[in-house]
Protein backbone atom coordinates (compact mmCIF):
# COMPACT_ATOMS: atom_id res chain seq x y z
CA UNK A 1 0.00 0.00 0.00
CA UNK A 2 1.39 3.50 -1.32
CA UNK A 3 1.13 5.54 1.83
CA UNK A 4 -1.66 8.37 1.53
CA UNK A 5 -1.43 11.81 0.80
CA UNK A 6 -2.25 14.39 3.38
CA UNK A 7 -5.85 14.77 1.72
CA UNK A 8 -6.33 11.13 2.51
CA UNK A 9 -5.23 11.34 5.82
CA UNK A 10 -7.09 14.32 6.60
CA UNK A 11 -10.32 12.58 5.44
CA UNK A 12 -9.23 9.23 7.07
CA UNK A 13 -8.75 11.05 10.45
CA UNK A 14 -12.02 13.33 10.44
CA UNK A 15 -13.64 10.21 9.64
CA UNK A 16 -12.11 8.33 12.52
CA UNK A 17 -12.62 11.40 14.66
CA UNK A 18 -16.22 11.56 14.13
CA UNK A 19 -17.60 8.08 14.92
CA UNK A 20 -21.32 9.01 14.87
CA UNK A 21 -20.53 10.26 10.79
CA UNK A 22 -17.47 8.02 10.17
CA UNK A 23 -19.88 5.45 8.85
CA UNK A 24 -21.65 8.22 6.65
CA UNK A 25 -19.18 9.46 5.25
CA UNK A 26 -17.19 6.08 4.00
CA UNK A 27 -20.42 5.33 2.91
CA UNK A 28 -20.63 8.40 0.93
CA UNK A 29 -17.31 7.94 -0.70
CA UNK A 30 -18.07 4.26 -1.35
CA UNK A 31 -21.12 5.28 -3.46
CA UNK A 32 -19.58 8.25 -5.35
CA UNK A 33 -17.21 5.61 -6.54
CA UNK A 34 -19.33 2.95 -7.58
CA UNK A 35 -21.43 5.34 -9.58
CA UNK A 36 -18.15 5.79 -11.78
CA UNK A 37 -17.23 2.16 -11.95
CA UNK A 38 -18.89 1.68 -15.39
CA UNK A 39 -16.26 3.70 -16.64
CA UNK A 40 -13.56 1.80 -15.51
CA UNK A 41 -11.38 -0.49 -16.88
CA UNK A 42 -10.94 -3.86 -14.80
CA UNK A 43 -9.47 -7.92 -15.13
CA UNK A 44 -12.55 -9.54 -13.54
CA UNK A 45 -11.93 -12.63 -11.67
CA UNK A 46 -14.36 -15.50 -10.92
CA UNK A 47 -18.27 -15.25 -12.06
CA UNK A 48 -21.27 -14.00 -10.29
CA UNK A 49 -23.20 -11.25 -8.76
CA UNK A 50 -21.20 -10.34 -5.53
CA UNK A 51 -18.39 -7.95 -6.79
CA UNK A 52 -15.39 -6.19 -4.81
CA UNK A 53 -13.46 -3.99 -7.12
CA UNK A 54 -9.94 -3.76 -6.05
CA UNK A 55 -7.67 -0.30 -7.33
CA UNK A 56 -4.02 -1.96 -7.67
CA UNK A 57 -1.05 -0.61 -8.98
CA UNK A 58 0.90 -3.48 -10.52
CA UNK A 59 4.13 -3.01 -8.21
CA UNK A 60 2.22 -2.67 -4.69
CA UNK A 61 3.58 -5.46 -3.01
CA UNK A 62 0.68 -4.73 -0.62
CA UNK A 63 -1.75 -5.30 -3.50
CA UNK A 64 0.27 -8.69 -4.58
CA UNK A 65 -0.43 -9.94 -1.25
CA UNK A 66 -3.86 -9.24 -1.20
CA UNK A 67 -3.97 -10.58 -4.34
CA UNK A 68 -3.02 -13.67 -2.71
CA UNK A 69 -5.23 -13.28 0.08
CA UNK A 70 -8.11 -13.32 -2.18
CA UNK A 71 -6.96 -16.08 -4.58
CA UNK A 72 -8.87 -18.73 -2.73
CA UNK A 73 -12.37 -16.40 -2.51
CA UNK A 74 -12.61 -16.17 -6.19
CA UNK A 75 -16.04 -17.45 -7.46
CA UNK A 76 -16.78 -18.83 -4.58
CA UNK A 77 -20.17 -17.90 -3.34
CA UNK A 78 -21.13 -15.50 -6.26
CA UNK A 79 -17.74 -13.83 -5.91
CA UNK A 80 -16.57 -11.72 -8.98
CA UNK A 81 -13.33 -9.68 -8.37
CA UNK A 82 -12.58 -6.53 -10.46
CA UNK A 83 -8.84 -5.48 -10.41
CA UNK A 84 -8.68 -2.19 -11.75
CA UNK A 85 -5.01 -1.16 -12.41
CA UNK A 86 -3.68 2.24 -11.82
CA UNK A 87 -0.77 3.12 -12.72
CA UNK A 88 1.25 5.18 -9.58
CA UNK A 89 3.91 4.20 -7.64
CA UNK A 90 7.08 3.65 -10.20
CA UNK A 91 8.03 4.92 -13.61
CA UNK A 92 6.94 1.12 -14.86
CA UNK A 93 3.67 1.03 -13.43
CA UNK A 94 1.96 2.67 -16.36
CA UNK A 95 4.00 -0.48 -19.01
CA UNK A 96 3.13 -2.96 -16.29
CA UNK A 97 0.02 -2.27 -16.15
CA UNK A 98 -0.54 -1.66 -19.72
CA UNK A 99 1.01 -5.00 -20.11
CA UNK A 100 -2.15 -6.86 -18.43
CA UNK A 101 -4.84 -4.91 -20.00
CA UNK A 102 -3.22 -5.55 -23.59
CA UNK A 103 -2.47 -8.91 -22.47
CA UNK A 104 -4.63 -11.11 -25.23
CA UNK A 105 -6.01 -13.16 -21.87
CA UNK A 106 -5.53 -10.45 -18.77
CA UNK A 107 -6.55 -12.43 -16.16
CA UNK A 108 -3.52 -14.84 -17.32
CA UNK A 109 -1.17 -11.47 -17.12
CA UNK A 110 -2.58 -10.22 -13.81
CA UNK A 111 -1.79 -13.91 -12.76
CA UNK A 112 1.72 -13.89 -13.80
CA UNK A 113 2.26 -10.00 -12.33
CA UNK A 114 0.96 -11.60 -9.13
CA UNK A 115 2.21 -15.02 -8.53
CA UNK A 116 6.00 -14.17 -9.71
CA UNK A 117 5.99 -10.78 -7.75
CA UNK A 118 9.24 -9.67 -7.46
CA UNK A 119 10.97 -12.69 -8.99
CA UNK A 120 11.72 -11.21 -12.37
CA UNK A 121 14.52 -9.32 -13.12
CA UNK A 122 13.86 -8.26 -16.59
CA UNK A 123 10.45 -6.56 -15.01
CA UNK A 124 12.33 -4.74 -11.80
CA UNK A 125 11.11 -4.26 -9.09
CA UNK A 126 7.26 -5.22 -8.32
CA UNK A 127 5.24 -6.85 -10.97
CA UNK A 128 6.69 -9.88 -12.82
CA UNK A 129 5.23 -8.43 -16.13
CA UNK A 130 8.33 -6.84 -18.12
CA UNK A 131 5.95 -3.32 -18.64
CA UNK A 132 4.30 -3.13 -22.80
CA UNK A 133 6.84 -2.15 -25.21
CA UNK A 134 4.28 -0.03 -26.18
CA UNK A 135 1.18 1.66 -24.36
CA UNK A 136 -1.80 2.30 -26.86
CA UNK A 137 -3.76 5.37 -26.62
CA UNK A 138 -6.85 3.46 -25.38
CA UNK A 139 -4.81 1.93 -22.80
CA UNK A 140 -3.65 4.71 -22.00
CA UNK A 141 -7.44 6.46 -21.65
CA UNK A 142 -8.50 3.63 -20.11
CA UNK A 143 -5.59 3.80 -17.05
CA UNK A 144 -6.34 7.84 -16.96
CA UNK A 145 -10.23 6.85 -16.53
CA UNK A 146 -9.71 4.51 -13.48
CA UNK A 147 -7.62 6.97 -11.79
CA UNK A 148 -9.76 9.55 -12.47
CA UNK A 149 -12.30 7.91 -10.74
CA UNK A 150 -10.37 7.96 -7.57
CA UNK A 151 -9.93 11.36 -7.84
CA UNK A 152 -13.65 12.17 -8.40
CA UNK A 153 -14.29 10.78 -5.53
CA UNK A 154 -11.88 12.08 -3.34
CA UNK A 155 -9.59 9.49 -3.08
CA UNK A 156 -6.01 9.26 -4.11
CA UNK A 157 -2.92 6.94 -3.69
CA UNK A 158 -3.17 4.66 -1.51
CA UNK A 159 -3.91 1.08 -2.37
CA UNK A 160 -4.73 -1.68 -2.68
CA UNK A 161 -8.40 0.29 -2.61
CA UNK A 162 -11.70 -2.24 -2.13
CA UNK A 163 -14.99 -0.91 -3.22
CA UNK A 164 -18.31 -2.74 -3.00
CA UNK A 165 -22.17 -2.80 -1.86
CA UNK A 166 -23.11 -4.28 1.36
CA UNK A 167 -26.43 -6.28 1.87
CA UNK A 168 -28.25 -3.23 2.15
CA UNK A 169 -26.83 -1.40 -0.93
CA UNK A 170 -24.43 0.66 0.86
CA UNK A 171 -21.04 1.47 -0.48
CA UNK A 172 -18.17 -0.14 1.81
CA UNK A 173 -14.67 0.44 1.14
CA UNK A 174 -11.57 -1.03 2.56
CA UNK A 175 -8.01 0.35 2.25
CA UNK A 176 -4.77 -1.79 2.44
CA UNK A 177 -4.61 -5.73 3.25
CA UNK A 178 -7.05 -7.06 6.07
CA UNK A 179 -5.22 -8.11 9.46
CA UNK A 180 -5.77 -11.99 8.64
CA UNK A 181 -8.22 -14.13 7.28
CA UNK A 182 -10.69 -13.56 9.61
CA UNK A 183 -10.81 -10.10 8.86
CA UNK A 184 -11.17 -10.89 5.47
CA UNK A 185 -13.57 -13.32 5.57
CA UNK A 186 -15.72 -10.98 7.51
CA UNK A 187 -15.27 -8.07 5.14
CA UNK A 188 -15.98 -10.25 2.32
CA UNK A 189 -19.01 -11.62 4.31
CA UNK A 190 -20.82 -7.89 3.92
CA UNK A 191 -20.60 -8.30 0.13
CA UNK A 192 -23.69 -7.60 -1.58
Amino acid sequence: MSRPTIPTLLLLAALAAAPAHAAAGVQQLADAMLQQMPRTTAVSLGRGTRVVDVFFDPNCPYCHELYGDLRPWIGKQGLRLRWIPVAVLAPSSAGKAAAVLQAADPARALARNEDDFGENPRAGAGGALPPAARIAPATRSELARNLQVLHAAGAYFAFPLMVWRDASGHGQMFLGTPNDSAQLKTLLATVR
